[in-house]
């Protein structure tokens, strides 16, 4: 099950947010020391939303990953897609499919209530990549980056 944690929740949750996100965003040459305190301030202003994922474990519901989302406009196409800024489990190592299947489904209906056209996302994790696939989402573009 996944749950959007509303804006004025955010700073009760702050801290096992930012312990959990922190692990799955990339490291970037140059990049800001401020990054943990500008993603608060973005969930804040409800620029980015924040996801808990839940599932049941020995009878009990029991928070076990943590995403960030964005709504992400194109001014030329005049589309917007909900983009997977980042994902990262609390425990560490892979997501379970169904739960992934789950949180996918939930996304779906929440980008459709905001008049996305679709979900978008990267990583370099190739598990994700074929959990994506299996789930219809394609890989048709690719990342590219050149270091300045």
């Amino acid at each position: 099950m996944l749950q959007q944690v509303m804006p004025e929740q955010i700073p009760s949750y702050w801290e096992a947010i930012k312990k959990v996100i922190e692990t799955a965003l990339p490291k970037i040459a140059g990049e800001s020391n401020n990054k943990a305190n500008n993603i608060l301030e973005r969930l804040l202003e409800g620029v980015f939303t924040c996801w808990v994922s839940y599932g049941i474990k020995d009878g009990e519901k029991k928070a076990n990953g943590v995403g960030l989302t964005r709504i992400i406009s194109d001014e030329i196409t005049e589309t917007k897609s909900l983009l997977i800024y980042c994902m990262a489990t609390i425990e560490g190592g892979d997501p379970d499919f169904k739960e992934y299947q789950e949180g996918i489904l939930a996304l779906r209906k929440y980008a459709r209530s905001k008049g996305c056209s679709r979900i978008t996302s990267y990583t370099d994790i190739e598990y994700l990549v074929d959990m994506a696939r299996n789930l219809g989402g394609g890989t048709i573009y690719s990342f590219i980056a050149f270091p300045v």
